[in-house]
């Protein structure tokens, strides 16, 4: 068998083989999550994409399985507007709250802590899967001691199996005020039965964060993270009005935004 400086021909195919195998094979999946700062995995990484969940994002909650407040982003997703993110969002998981909470999409754990990026608050995230953790330890003190707050979602009454960071009080209820607000602060099958549905007036810009504050109904907000907009004539699903009724979080019936994504902030005045 043919030779060269005592190395066999065949040796040598299989080494180069070997080498183009190294450089094509896929990355290593990232690590999973972890108590401690983690970072959102890219849809490169992670995508399994469900309800709430989806490539390079995941939702935030103010309760385990709720209407959304906020999103992080991972690094590399691509906005409405073609910009592309250049740096991961972080979440201090502090602990989970371990329940189904009605969720339908298999979602049993339930991440809570501060959620950094734009949303800058405390907040549940839907499910840990989306995760990888950075380091031990955390990046604020903000939200150490959990969610406090007894709520219920329950039509006869009764408290969730797990506390929540809000009342829905800090969302607008003044119906007799403004049509699209809930009385009860979110619209929902047993809080009104359903959500609130009215017609885009004109096109309406869709936006993944206004931030916790503004969210939450204590600050202004502000609007970042461009989604894509619903058109004028559409039907919109809103699920509730920020208290300064400057927005509502809302869906295009039947239609999602970028990377899948359903729930958003429209601007109120874009709709009837």
């Amino acid at each position: 068998m043919a030779r060269w400086r005592g190395v066999t021909r065949s040796a040598m195919v299989l080494a180069a083989v070997l080498a183009v195998t190294a450089l094509t094979a896929p990355s290593p999946a990232a690590a999973a999550w972890g108590y401690g700062v983690n970072r959102v995995q890219t849809a490169a990484e992670d995508s399994w994409a469900q309800t709430g969940m989806g490539p390079g994002w995941v939702l935030l909650s103010y309760k385990a399985n709720g209407p959304m407040v906020g999103y992080l982003f991972a690094r590399d997703f691509v906005f409405a507007d073609g910009v592309v993110k250049s740096s991961f969002d972080h979440m201090d998981i502090r602990d989970t709250g371990d329940a189904s909470a009605g969720n339908t999409e298999g979602i049993t754990r339930w991440p809570w802590g501060y959620a950094g990026g734009s949303f800058d608050g405390c907040a549940y995230a839907y499910g840990t899967r989306k995760f990888a953790i950075e380091r031990t330890g955390f990046m604020s003190s903000s939200c150490a001691g959990g969610p406090t707050v007894v709520g219920s979602s329950n039509a006869d009454g009764s408290p969730d199996q797990l506390r929540w960071w809000h009342s829905e009080q800090v969302f607008c209820t003044a119906n007799g005020v403004d049509p699209l607000c809930s009385p009860y602060g979110v619209w929902s099958e047993n809080k009104g039965g359903g959500l609130r549905s009215t017609t885009a007036r004109t096109t309406c810009g869709a936006y993944g964060n206004i931030g916790a504050a503004a969210a939450y109904g204590s600050g202004p907000a502000v609007a970042v993270h461009p989604l894509g907009t619903a058109p004028a004539g559409a039907q919109i699903d809103i699920r509730y009005v920020t208290r300064d009724r400057q927005w509502i979080m809302a869906k295009w019936h039947g239609n999602r935004f970028a990377a899948g994504i359903a729930w958003a902030f429209l601007p109120r005045s874009c709709v009837w």
